[in-house]
Protein backbone atom coordinates (compact mmCIF):
# COMPACT_ATOMS: atom_id res chain seq x y z
CA UNK A 1 0.00 0.00 0.00
CA UNK A 2 1.56 3.31 -1.03
CA UNK A 3 1.83 6.31 1.28
CA UNK A 4 -0.79 8.38 -0.54
CA UNK A 5 -3.41 5.63 -0.32
CA UNK A 6 -2.55 5.02 3.35
CA UNK A 7 -3.11 8.72 4.14
CA UNK A 8 -6.29 8.75 2.05
CA UNK A 9 -7.69 5.71 3.86
CA UNK A 10 -6.63 6.94 7.32
CA UNK A 11 -8.28 10.31 6.76
CA UNK A 12 -11.44 8.62 5.47
CA UNK A 13 -11.53 6.30 8.48
CA UNK A 14 -11.05 9.17 10.92
CA UNK A 15 -13.70 11.43 9.29
CA UNK A 16 -16.13 8.53 8.94
CA UNK A 17 -15.95 7.79 12.69
CA UNK A 18 -15.42 11.29 14.14
CA UNK A 19 -18.15 13.51 12.73
CA UNK A 20 -19.81 16.03 15.06
CA UNK A 21 -22.33 14.21 17.29
CA UNK A 22 -25.89 14.82 16.13
CA UNK A 23 -24.77 16.08 12.71
CA UNK A 24 -25.61 12.89 10.81
CA UNK A 25 -29.10 14.06 9.66
CA UNK A 26 -27.61 17.38 8.46
CA UNK A 27 -24.81 15.61 6.59
CA UNK A 28 -27.33 13.25 4.98
CA UNK A 29 -29.51 16.22 4.00
CA UNK A 30 -26.54 18.06 2.46
CA UNK A 31 -25.59 14.95 0.52
CA UNK A 32 -29.09 14.18 -0.74
CA UNK A 33 -30.05 17.80 -1.51
CA UNK A 34 -26.96 18.80 -3.51
CA UNK A 35 -28.54 18.64 -6.97
CA UNK A 36 -31.83 20.17 -5.82
CA UNK A 37 -29.97 23.11 -4.29
CA UNK A 38 -27.84 23.52 -7.42
CA UNK A 39 -30.95 23.67 -9.59
CA UNK A 40 -32.60 26.07 -7.11
CA UNK A 41 -29.58 28.39 -7.35
CA UNK A 42 -29.84 28.50 -11.15
CA UNK A 43 -33.59 29.21 -10.94
CA UNK A 44 -33.05 31.94 -8.30
CA UNK A 45 -30.41 33.66 -10.43
CA UNK A 46 -32.73 33.49 -13.45
CA UNK A 47 -35.70 34.90 -11.48
CA UNK A 48 -33.47 37.62 -10.01
CA UNK A 49 -32.28 38.56 -13.50
CA UNK A 50 -35.85 39.11 -14.71
CA UNK A 51 -37.18 40.78 -11.55
CA UNK A 52 -34.25 43.21 -11.35
CA UNK A 53 -33.83 43.43 -15.14
CA UNK A 54 -30.19 42.31 -14.99
CA UNK A 55 -29.10 40.91 -18.37
CA UNK A 56 -25.70 39.90 -16.98
CA UNK A 57 -27.34 37.82 -14.26
CA UNK A 58 -29.46 36.22 -17.00
CA UNK A 59 -26.29 35.32 -18.90
CA UNK A 60 -24.81 33.91 -15.70
CA UNK A 61 -27.90 31.78 -15.09
CA UNK A 62 -27.46 30.30 -18.57
CA UNK A 63 -23.79 29.60 -17.84
CA UNK A 64 -24.74 28.01 -14.51
CA UNK A 65 -27.35 25.80 -16.17
CA UNK A 66 -24.79 24.79 -18.81
CA UNK A 67 -22.26 23.96 -16.09
CA UNK A 68 -24.76 21.66 -14.38
CA UNK A 69 -25.52 19.92 -17.68
CA UNK A 70 -21.81 19.44 -18.42
CA UNK A 71 -21.23 18.00 -14.93
CA UNK A 72 -24.25 15.70 -15.30
CA UNK A 73 -22.68 14.31 -18.48
CA UNK A 74 -19.03 14.33 -17.38
CA UNK A 75 -19.51 12.70 -13.97
CA UNK A 76 -20.85 9.29 -15.07
CA UNK A 77 -18.48 9.21 -18.05
CA UNK A 78 -15.47 9.85 -15.81
CA UNK A 79 -16.69 7.37 -13.19
CA UNK A 80 -16.93 4.64 -15.82
CA UNK A 81 -13.51 5.47 -17.27
CA UNK A 82 -11.77 5.71 -13.87
CA UNK A 83 -13.64 3.05 -11.94
CA UNK A 84 -12.79 2.88 -8.25
CA UNK A 85 -14.61 0.68 -5.77
CA UNK A 86 -16.59 2.55 -3.10
CA UNK A 87 -14.79 2.59 0.26
CA UNK A 88 -17.62 0.87 2.13
CA UNK A 89 -17.29 -2.10 -0.27
CA UNK A 90 -13.50 -2.22 -0.08
CA UNK A 91 -13.14 -1.78 3.70
CA UNK A 92 -15.50 -3.33 6.22
CA UNK A 93 -14.60 -0.74 8.89
CA UNK A 94 -16.09 2.11 6.82
CA UNK A 95 -19.72 2.76 7.70
CA UNK A 96 -22.01 3.59 4.78
CA UNK A 97 -24.48 6.23 5.97
CA UNK A 98 -26.04 7.36 2.67
CA UNK A 99 -26.49 6.22 -0.91
CA UNK A 100 -23.57 5.75 -3.23
CA UNK A 101 -23.51 4.39 -6.77
CA UNK A 102 -21.02 2.04 -8.37
CA UNK A 103 -17.81 4.02 -8.90
CA UNK A 104 -16.23 6.22 -6.29
CA UNK A 105 -13.87 8.42 -8.34
CA UNK A 106 -14.45 11.28 -8.81
CA UNK A 107 -17.09 12.48 -6.38
CA UNK A 108 -19.94 13.69 -8.60
CA UNK A 109 -21.48 15.64 -5.72
CA UNK A 110 -18.20 17.50 -5.14
CA UNK A 111 -17.76 18.02 -8.87
CA UNK A 112 -21.20 19.63 -9.10
CA UNK A 113 -20.84 21.76 -5.95
CA UNK A 114 -17.41 23.11 -6.90
CA UNK A 115 -18.38 23.72 -10.53
CA UNK A 116 -21.29 25.80 -9.30
CA UNK A 117 -19.18 27.57 -6.66
CA UNK A 118 -16.41 28.61 -9.05
CA UNK A 119 -18.93 29.76 -11.66
CA UNK A 120 -20.91 31.82 -9.13
CA UNK A 121 -17.70 33.29 -7.77
CA UNK A 122 -16.31 34.29 -11.17
CA UNK A 123 -19.64 35.42 -12.56
CA UNK A 124 -20.81 37.62 -9.70
CA UNK A 125 -17.52 38.66 -8.07
CA UNK A 126 -19.16 39.31 -4.70
CA UNK A 127 -17.29 38.17 -1.57
CA UNK A 128 -20.41 36.99 0.21
CA UNK A 129 -21.52 34.91 -2.79
CA UNK A 130 -18.06 33.37 -3.04
CA UNK A 131 -17.96 32.56 0.69
CA UNK A 132 -21.43 31.01 0.76
CA UNK A 133 -20.87 29.03 -2.47
CA UNK A 134 -17.52 27.60 -1.39
CA UNK A 135 -18.70 26.92 2.18
CA UNK A 136 -21.56 24.90 0.68
CA UNK A 137 -19.20 23.09 -1.71
CA UNK A 138 -16.78 22.15 1.08
CA UNK A 139 -19.70 20.91 3.21
CA UNK A 140 -20.85 18.74 0.33
CA UNK A 141 -17.37 17.25 -0.06
CA UNK A 142 -16.98 16.72 3.69
CA UNK A 143 -20.40 15.06 3.91
CA UNK A 144 -19.51 12.51 1.22
CA UNK A 145 -16.40 11.41 3.13
CA UNK A 146 -17.99 11.49 6.60
CA UNK A 147 -20.91 9.42 5.28
CA UNK A 148 -18.46 6.79 4.02
CA UNK A 149 -19.23 6.88 0.30
CA UNK A 150 -16.04 8.58 -0.94
CA UNK A 151 -12.34 8.68 -0.20
CA UNK A 152 -10.93 12.18 0.40
CA UNK A 153 -9.05 11.85 -2.91
CA UNK A 154 -12.40 11.30 -4.68
CA UNK A 155 -13.56 14.61 -3.27
CA UNK A 156 -10.30 16.35 -4.23
CA UNK A 157 -10.65 14.96 -7.76
CA UNK A 158 -14.27 16.18 -7.89
CA UNK A 159 -13.18 19.60 -6.61
CA UNK A 160 -10.49 19.95 -9.25
CA UNK A 161 -12.57 18.63 -12.15
CA UNK A 162 -15.67 20.59 -11.13
CA UNK A 163 -13.71 23.81 -10.70
CA UNK A 164 -12.14 23.31 -14.12
CA UNK A 165 -15.53 22.64 -15.72
CA UNK A 166 -16.97 25.79 -14.14
CA UNK A 167 -14.01 27.92 -15.19
CA UNK A 168 -13.83 26.49 -18.70
CA UNK A 169 -17.56 26.86 -19.35
CA UNK A 170 -17.51 30.49 -18.25
CA UNK A 171 -14.35 31.10 -20.30
CA UNK A 172 -15.97 29.63 -23.41
CA UNK A 173 -19.11 31.72 -22.90
CA UNK A 174 -16.95 34.84 -22.54
CA UNK A 175 -14.91 33.92 -25.57
CA UNK A 176 -17.62 32.73 -27.94
CA UNK A 177 -20.96 33.56 -26.33
CA UNK A 178 -22.88 36.68 -25.39
CA UNK A 179 -20.83 39.66 -24.34
CA UNK A 180 -20.68 39.90 -20.54
CA UNK A 181 -20.59 43.65 -19.91
CA UNK A 182 -23.45 46.10 -19.64
CA UNK A 183 -23.77 49.54 -21.25
CA UNK A 184 -21.63 51.08 -18.49
CA UNK A 185 -18.81 48.60 -18.96
CA UNK A 186 -19.46 46.77 -15.68
CA UNK A 187 -18.24 43.23 -16.00
CA UNK A 188 -20.48 41.54 -13.45
CA UNK A 189 -24.16 41.42 -12.47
Amino acid sequence: MNVFFAIDLSLLNWLNHHYVPGSLPLLQFISSATTYISIAVVVMVMVFSFVKNKPLARHCSIVLATVLIVVAIASPVMKSLMYRERPFYAHDFIEKRTDGGESSFPSGHSMEAFALAITLSLCFKRKWITLVAFAWAFLVGYSRVALGVHYPSDVLGGMAIGSFIGWLTLFLFHRFGPYFTDDKGAGHP
